[in-house]
């Protein structure tokens, strides 16, 4: 199948910077630019100026009774605060406070995810979280946080739960949480890529076969919604591993 078109890159490429499916095949050819601006980094660096500038500009006026951009940003933090506040420990009976420790790193993940899986949907850019890369690094990025946390609060009490209950079981238990550890990494980035990638598969068959019309709107619909989804299970999941970590294990 011939690679689609992406503005992005296309612009890039006018300026004479080595962007677009090509160039990252090919990237010991190109060199270090070749990766720099593959196309999921070049769609990826586009999210997060994109997020920027909204952000300025809900923000710019301000006023007590919100209205417009600043009326939207505000139901996205609060709702996502409540929900990371219903899923980690919050202070209540004696239990740790981890909502500042976490809320930002999800909220972050919350605007980020979502927007890169809806910019797939418009035509003439991709998805950065339907690369394995992308979806990879976000990963990273809870398991080394959540295994900090861990540290953290526990101090060396956390690699118990590496060990289990009895000492002659460590045999047994350690390579078992070791593996169940690895392959929270692969579940967590493997999930959201695939979901991502069938989408736009999905949707290049259906514009390739059936033309470029009514035939791929029922993906794309469903795209909206598989979009929300995994933005929320990647999140969910998250929240999961960063309250397990702060938790006693008996």
């Amino acid at each position: 199948m011939e690679h689609p078109l992406l503005f992005l890159c296309y612009l890039l490429q006018l300026f004479g910077i080595p962007s677009g499916p090509h160039y990252y095949e090919h990237a010991k050819q190109y060199g270090i630019m070749a990766y720099i601006f593959a196309p999921h980094m070049v769609h990826s660096y586009f999210v997060c100026l994109l997020l920027i500038v909204l952000i300025k500009l809900g923000l710019k006026r301000r006023e007590f009774i919100p209205r417009g951009g600043q009326n939207f940003w505000e139901f996205v933090v609060e709702s996502t605060y409540e929900f990371t506040k219903e899923n980690v420990p919050h202070g209540e009976h004696g239990k740790i406070n981890l909502v500042p420790y976490v809320f930002p790193l999800i909220m972050m993940f919350t605007v980020y995810i979502l927007f890169s899986n809806y910019l797939g949907l418009i035509p003439g850019f991709m998805c950065p979280t339907a690369n394995i890369n992308v979806t990879l690094g976000l990963t990273l990025i809870t398991i080394v946080y959540y295994h900090f946390l861990g540290l953290r609060f526990q101090g060396f009490r956390y690699f118990k739960q590496f060990l289990g209950p009895i000492p002659y079981l460590i045999p047994l238990i350690a390579p078992a949480e070791i593996f169940g550890h690895i392959g929270r990494i692969i579940s967590l980035s493997v999930r959201l890529f695939a979901n991502m990638m069938a989408k736009e598969l999905l949707i290049g068959i259906l514009l390739f076969l059936a033309g470029p019309f009514l035939a791929p709107l029922p993906i794309l619909l469903l795209g909206v919604l598989v979009a929300f989804i995994q933005m929320l299970i990647f999140i969910t999941l998250s929240l999961a591993y960063f309250a397990g970590a702060v938790e006693e294990h008996h």
